[in-house]
């Protein structure tokens, strides 16, 4: 195979070829955000069912709130894994004043977070 067929060739395989045994590396942030130009570490993972089981049971995903119209604040809510990447795109996409601040694990929420 020439250079040419090898540069049009699409394969899975051709995707993140890892810099280490361990099948991870560094890699050029290269989509349109405020990390362009940075780089990412990424690595070859469990399949999707075992990655799952290994994440924490809930996350703790805390907002900033600053408005002139309230005093700036910060809320904290707990949500369980299946639901992490919904949420945190309704927080984006929907927050307003509301910002994401961080995501941390959560191995079990607090009594008082759970809805009747």
């Amino acid at each position: 195979m020439n250079g040419d067929q090898r540069r049009n060739r699409s394969t899975k395989d051709d995707l993140w070829v890892p810099d280490n045994p361990d099948g991870s590396g560094w890699a050029l942030v290269d989509w349109a955000s405020i990390a362009r130009g940075g780089r990412y570490h990424y690595r070859h993972a469990e399949p999707w069912e075992e990655a799952n089981r290994r994440r924490p049971s809930f996350y703790k995903v805390v907002t900033r709130y600053e408005s002139s119209e309230a005093h700036p604040h910060e809320n904290s809510y707990f949500v369980e894994r299946e639901g992490l990447a919904d949420f945190l795109a309704e927080v984006s996409l929907a927050g307003g004043a509301e910002v994401l601040w961080h995501v941390e694990p959560c191995g079990a929420p607090p009594v008082e977070s759970i809805g009747t």
